[in-house]
């Protein structure tokens, strides 16, 4: 499996390789060595970071960085989770709908969040959802920032977390689901478990709400993780369809660590 590391290996090798050519004499009689033209260096230069750029948005690759995305098992079961939450106005009413079709969820939490929301964080907990890291700021600029700061954001976002709930989130989720050599290495050292998805519901990019539904259902598959979000209308108007429909389709839908077989907490 080709991952960013040796694909930094095999570019250092190739310029290398190129360098040596610039310094073997060459003349008339040798013909066949030639020292590569500029174009040459820019285009693997170009190449490289191409690739490199196009593989984080790209998670489940694990090009960059080792990343959960489904559970490895063949039992119909799925795990739901939401980000960028809680809202205020809009998260109360899925703790409703889950509660009313006992179903789990997993709701990775935007530290800033937190703020002022104590009391529906202690209600996620409570009613035995899951409470996964979803950085401090979510920022636009978050796959910018120094490694250092990136790890600050979390471990400020645990530390909420822990002392509203008492507990030390393990599930981390990349904001945007990007993930680049500057997030892998804020994780390198880090305790958090990388979990993303496959099956993204674009519920954030559509305003037909028949369709995400149909999106949804048709992709479900043994172990999947399904992404949604707190504030949006698709969630607001048609969760409880869908968790009927999950149903229907023969599916069980199982708390992210049942289906992992890991732990959610430290």
């Amino acid at each position: 499996m080709i991952t960013f590391r040796r694909l930094t290996l095999l570019f250092f090798i190739l310029l290398l390789s190129l360098n040596l050519l610039n310094i073997v004499p060459c003349n008339a009689a040798c013909g066949f060595i030639h020292p590569p033209a500029p174009y040459v260096y820019a285009f693997l230069i170009s190449l490289y970071l191409g690739i490199s750029v196009a593989m984080a948005f790209l998670p489940c690759s694990n090009f960059h960085h080792p990343v959960i995305c489904k559970g490895e098992t063949e039992k119909k079961i799925v795990s739901i989770t939401f980000d960028d939450g809680p809202d205020p106005i809009k998260t109360p009413g899925i703790l409703d709908v889950l509660k009313k079709n006992n179903a789990t969820a997993t709701f990775f939490c935007i530290g800033h969040k937190l703020r002022g929301n104590e009391q529906i964080l202690t209600r996620i907990n409570e009613e035995g959802h899951l409470i996964g890291n979803h950085s401090f700021s979510h920022s636009k600029w978050f796959d910018f920032f120094p490694a250092r700061k990136m790890s600050a954001e979390l471990m400020e976002t645990d530390r909420i977390i822990r002392d509203i709930t008492g507990k030390s989130p393990l599930f981390f989720r990349p904001p945007f689901g990007v993930v680049n050599p500057m997030v892998s290495k804020a994780l390198k050292h880090m305790p958090w478990k990388t979990v993303c998805w496959n099956i993204r519901s674009l519920d954030t990019m559509g305003s037909n709400q028949r369709k995400i539904m149909n999106h949804i259902i048709y992709h479900l598959k043994p172990g999947s993780i399904i992404l949604m979000h707190d504030f949006t209308p698709f969630v607001e108007n048609c969760l409880d369809e869908l968790l009927v429909r999950i149903d229907e389709a023969g599916y069980e839908i199982a708390p992210l660590d049942i289906l992992l077989n890991t732990s959610a907490y430290a």
